[in-house]
C-alpha cells in the first residue's frame, strides 16, 4: 500500500463493494484452507482493494486497522461458511464459490448504475409488469409480526 495517490477508477460503487466482499470471500476461503501462505497472500490481496478504494494513501496505523477487519471479516465468513458446509454435508469450497458468484451477479443486477428513480419504480414493478401489491402474491403469513 505505498501508494502516494490513487486514481479514480471507472468502477461503480457496486463493483468497488463487490470487489471487496470478494477480497473477504478470498480471506474465508485461505482461512478455510488452512494453508498460512494463502492467509498472507489474502492478506495483502484484502490491503491492495482497501487501498484502491482510498482516496489517500492510509497510515501505517489505518492500514494496521483495515488488515484486522479483514481478517476479523474473513473469519467470521470462513465460521459461518464451515457450520453451513458442515450442516448440508458440503466442501466449504462450495459455499464459498457460491457465495463469490452471488457477490458477482449482485454487480450484474438490471439495477446496477440506473438512476435511483429508476430503480425504485423497477423494483415495485412485478415480473409482468404489474405492480407487486396487484399480483396477490404478496403472502403477509411468512413475514414475521
Amino acid at each position: 500500500m505505498d501508494q502516494d495517490t490513487n486514481e479514480p477508477t471507472d468502477r461503480t460503487p457496486e463493483e468497488e463493494a463487490a470487489a471487496l466482499a470478494l477480497a473477504v470471500v478470498s480471506q474465508a476461503a485461505a482461512i478455510t484452507q488452512g494453508d498460512p501462505e494463502a492467509v498472507e497472500a489474502s492478506d495483502e490481496n484484502l490491503r491492495e482493494v482497501v487501498a484502491e478504494l482510498s482516496d489517500q494513501p492510509f497510515t501505517p496505523r489505518q492500514e494496521d486497522v483495515v488488515a484486522t477487519l479483514g481478517v476479523a471479516g474473513g473469519s467470521l465468513a470462513a465460521g459461518l461458511t464451515a457450520a453451513l458446509a458442515h450442516e448440508k454435508g458440503v466442501d466449504p469450497g462450495v459455499i464459498l464459490g457460491s457465495t463469490s458468484q452471488a457477490i458477482v451477479a449482485q454487480t450484474q443486477s438490471p439495477f446496477v448504475g440506473v438512476d435511483d428513480d429508476m430503480a425504485d419504480a423497477g423494483r415495485e414493478r412485478g415480473d409482468a409488469g404489474e405492480p407487486r401489491a396487484d399480483r396477490g402474491d404478496d403472502d403477509d403469513s411468512d413475514h414475521a409480526s
